[in-house]
């Protein structure tokens, strides 16, 4: 019953989502870096979210929108990396400071260490983001990363599929910690 009631919370709070993540406006940009000197900045082009009145967000990040400038790693990425066929979405959520938010006057920013839960593939996992919420108009704000969030993809398990694009590549290493950087903006 307590697990129902929960589900039914969640569900309320999303339902009641005031914010809507504008996509046009709105990045996420990751670092690799293969052979200890080679590094590059991947991105997902297309996202989806909403931040409820409660500070509640949820951001859905379909993988299919991962681009990283060259086609064929897109594709192996897609494959062996994210397993794209059965778990299309990245998912993160969290909770952000509604009261001090809704406070702020327009152009003021709010600054919160946030705890998102983030799921890639089947693995869900706890990780701290230092966030900035700017206050853009009534209708619109800025959320970004002030430092970027390191992503370890052996808490993930994607360690694997590292391994088998390092392979495919002839790679001597590719790194298993990724900074990832976001900046969304939301409008009612």
């Amino acid at each position: 019953m307590k697990k129902l009631l929960v589900a039914l919370a969640l569900t309320a709070g999303y339902a009641q989502a005031a914010w809507q993540l504008d996509p046009a406006q709105s990045s996420l940009r990751f670092v690799t870096v293969k052979n200890d000197v080679v590094a590059e900045t991947h991105s997902f082009k297309q996202l989806q979210g909403q931040w409820a009145d409660d500070g509640q967000f949820s951001v859905q990040i379909p993988v299919q929108g991962l681009d990283t400038m060259i086609p064929i790693r897109n594709e192996r990425m897609l494959e062996h990396l994210f397993n794209a066929s059965k778990f299309p979405q990245i998912k993160a959520s969290g909770m952000l400071d509604a009261g001090k938010i809704g406070a702020l006057k327009t152009g003021a920013v709010h600054n919160e260490k946030v705890e998102l839960t983030l799921t890639i593939v089947d693995q869900t996992q706890k990780v701290t983001a230092d966030i900035s919420v700017v206050k853009l108009a009534d209708n619109r704000l800025l959320a970004f990363t002030k430092a970027p969030v390191l992503v370890k993809a052996t808490e993930f398990k994607l360690d694997g599929g590292v391994k088998k694009l390092q392979d495919i590549a002839k790679l001597n290493r590719i790194e298993l910690v990724v900074p990832v950087s976001f900046d969304v903006q939301f409008s009612r």
